[in-house]
């Protein structure tokens, strides 16, 4: 492959194209190493050995870090790596060997959405707010259907917390708090019925 063109990227590392594809990022001095220049022949052979033992070993470890720090859904991972230019191929396999040892897994990723939100969101802001970390609805249903979720229990905590104080007569003040539930995914027979007492 021929190498065409070598860019500065992020972290004092190297943007590297062969045949005007990008194919990895590494550091000056393992440009040197692999003798790696623009308008230069690269072997196949130096590329495959270059994202698996270098590029793919790094990604790892950044992966692991970043899970240490806080959970992460597939797809935020997936992103996270993608701004640290590594490479569509190696970012799947990290992804695979990752989920592979149960390091990042979707499903256990809702249940600790959940178990940490339910007391404070609606079930439609919960799936809207998992869908929006690139989970799939169908992992997200699952798990509604296999634990017990109340929405009416946190939606009467809310709605204790947020009209405390409140002068629950006046109709503007009722219009406030219906659209501010509303806003927030809860079920509008949940606060109707609730305004009505």
């Amino acid at each position: 492959m021929y190498i065409t063109g070598i860019k500065a990227g992020k972290n004092k590392r190297y943007l590297v194209y062969g045949d005007e594809q990008f194919l990895f990022s590494l550091y000056g001095k393992e440009l040197k190493r692999y003798h790696i220049r623009e308008e230069a022949e690269i072997e196949d052979t130096l590329i495959q050995f270059i994202l698996q033992e270098v590029v793919f070993k790094r990604a790892k470890e950044r992966a692991l870090f970043l899970l240490e720090r806080r959970p992460f859904s597939t797809c935020m991972l997936r992103e996270k790596l993608s701004q640290s230019d590594y490479p569509e191929l190696v970012i799947e396999q990290v992804i695979n060997f990752l989920q592979k040892y149960h390091y990042l897994d979707d499903a256990e990723y809702v249940s600790m959405y959940v178990n940490t939100y339910s007391s404070k969101k609606s079930r439609k802001q919960m799936v809207y707010d998992l869908v929006r970390k690139g989970i799939s609805k169908d992992i997200i249903e699952l798990h509604f259907e296999e634990v017990e979720y109340s929405e009416r229990e946190c939606f009467e905590k809310q709605f204790q917390k947020y009209t405390k104080g409140r002068d629950l007569e006046d109709r503007m003040v009722k219009q406030k708090i219906f659209r501010y539930f509303y806003g927030k995914g809860f079920q509008t027979s949940l606060i109707e019925e609730a305004l009505r007492k």
